[in-house]
């Protein structure tokens, strides 16, 4: 689906959060969290190329499929998921074509930061902890991987 090595996927990664103007070690962290480093095993399959769990919202429910874009699949994914980063953080425009089935759903600006994704994004009460949790870890080990 475009990104067979995770430099590739990175890349990808680091390109559409500047595009937005979404943290990339923030979306990175969150992308690790929410497929267990890419391993996925919950609602939402890897080929889905949904990196988020957009839509994925328990009840066996598998939730959104961005792979419609061929090569480009993993892009569309990970867009969508900085674009629903971008809806909760900012009520800035969109710089690229809305490609988050649930854009709509967000009220614009009010988690403009981490915290905030608690209770909207995720229920679990320390999702926030979490995601800055591997932030921490990723910068701790030195990685320039943004």
């Amino acid at each position: 689906y475009g990104a067979p090595t995770i430099e590739s996927f990175c890349k990808i990664l680091l390109e559409e959060a500047n595009v937005e103007g979404v943290r990339a070690e923030i979306l990175f962290a969150q992308v690790m969290l929410e497929t267990g480093w890419l391993q996925f095993g919950g609602d939402v399959e890897p080929d889905q190329c949904n990196f988020g769990g957009l839509g994925a919202v328990g009840a066996d429910t598998s939730g959104a499929s961005f792979n419609d874009w061929g090569e480009d699949s993993v892009r569309k994914g990970l867009r969508a998921q900085v674009q629903h980063l971008k809806a909760y953080a900012s009520t800035d425009p969109l710089v690229n074509t809305c490609v988050d089935p649930r854009f709509g759903y967000v009220q614009r600006g009010v988690a403009p930061t981490v915290e905030g994704l608690v209770g909207r994004w995720a229920t679990d009460s320390e999702y926030a902890s979490k995601i800055m949790d591997q932030v921490k870890g990723l910068m701790a080990t030195g990685l320039s991987i943004f």
